[in-house]
């Protein structure tokens, strides 16, 4: 969805220290470093099943692959350019990197990136290497 190092890596069967949270939690996606503004990609086709503001993960996009593949990308600016319903193509562009997550706001700018498969959170690495 963009290029970038990765700042925080998935990790939900070790807690990780959360810097802004001052705690020990699970993290099931991955933080990648993107300056405020990168226009954010759809990482696969599919359909646009939620556009939301997460109290924690701030502006929000779900996309719906088939196959019982969804991914979410989050802490996007708080206007993106998709809406439910959109169909996306593997590039298109879904909204731009923000700042609207509370929960990772001590992070530099990045966006938060998570995928699930039949429900079940899996590695976005194994999407974005495979």
């Amino acid at each position: 969805p963009v290029q970038g190092e990765v700042l925080t890596n998935y990790s939900v069967e070790t807690l990780a220290y959360d810097v802004t949270m001052a705690d020990w939690r699970t993290h099931a996606g991955v933080d990648i470093a993107a300056a405020a503004g990168t226009e954010v990609r759809a990482p696969a086709s599919g359909v646009v099943v939620e556009v939301t503001e997460d109290v924690m993960l701030g502006t929000t996009v779900v996309i719906d692959h088939g196959g019982d593949l969804t991914t979410t990308c989050a802490n996007l600016a708080s206007v993106p350019t998709v809406e439910v319903g959109d169909e996306v193509t593997v590039g298109d562009i879904i909204g731009s990197v923000g700042n609207t997550a509370i929960a990772e706001s001590a992070l530099a700018s990045h966006l938060h990136f998570s995928v699930e498969r039949e429900g079940q959170s899996v590695d976005p690495m194994e999407l974005l290497n495979g």
